[in-house]
């Protein structure tokens, strides 16, 4: 099941996605399930945001058992624009799988964490990478695009990851041959941060580099795709 956060006529709202329309949700499905209004909404005429927005926390893998925080405030949604900070002069972006969790998770088993697991969605992971291993190097506003939905079902067999930067391919993987990320390797990525801390609903892991992130600059265009969820493109800008 897919599910799109949209904005239309002023609000934010929830739907399920259905070829080109969006069945409305009576709320945020995380908390709520999946009643419907009975509205259906063209998906043309919405704006998708961000499926997301991370209550308490997203946890950054950076390898086996390594990883660093960022807050929610580097979040955004589909077309928004990643903005290149002044105090970084070269920055990179890498593709990756996003993990939403859907329940609390605290000390759970690899075989009891699937079942903490609300969906998944695609994340153009954002790095100042002149900043080196200073931990606030993704950690600037704009720097964490998702979307452009949440794919609920996890299938390792249908998820090519394609990067472009202004159309041209940087990054190409196939998370189902060597570079695999499973349903079991969710399951442990789950089951180590919740020993680490209390996982909440809404929290986003980001599953991992995969590739050797590209350098972006002023007026490019991301474009990051994961098959079987979606396409996720944003501008680069830099603020004078």
């Amino acid at each position: 099941m897919k599910i799109a956060r949209y904005s239309y006529q002023g609000a934010i709202a929830f739907g399920i996605v259905d070829d080109d329309e969006l069945v409305v949700l009576s709320s945020d499905p995380m908390f709520a399930g999946f009643d419907t209004t009975g509205d259906r909404i063209a998906l043309a005429d919405v704006k998708l945001l961000a499926p997301v927005i991370p209550r308490s926390k997203i946890v950054a893998m950076v390898s086996d058992e390594v990883f660093v925080l960022r807050p929610n405030t580097a979040v955004v949604g589909p077309g928004d624009a990643i903005v290149l900070p002044t105090a970084s002069k070269r920055v990179a972006v890498d593709g990756q799988l996003a993990i939403i969790i859907g329940k609390i998770a605290k000390n759970v088993s690899p075989a009891d964490a699937a079942g903490r697991v609300f969906g998944y969605t695609v994340a153009t992971v954002v790095t100042a990478a002149d900043l080196g291993s200073a931990t606030h190097a993704g950690a600037f506003d704009t720097f964490l695009p998702l979307g452009p939905i949440i794919e609920t079902e996890f299938d390792e067999a249908a998820t090519p990851l394609l990067g472009l930067i202004n159309g041209e391919e940087f990054q190409a993987l196939d998370l189902g041959d060597d570079d695999r990320t499973t349903e079991d390797d969710v399951a442990a990525l789950v089951a180590f941060a919740s020993s680490v801390f209390t996982l909440l609903p809404g929290d986003v892991i980001l599953a991992g580099p995969l590739d050797t992130p590209a350098a972006i600059v002023d007026g490019d265009s991301v474009t990051m795709s994961i098959a079987g969820i979606g396409t996720l493109v944003n501008p680069v800008v830099r603020l004078a």
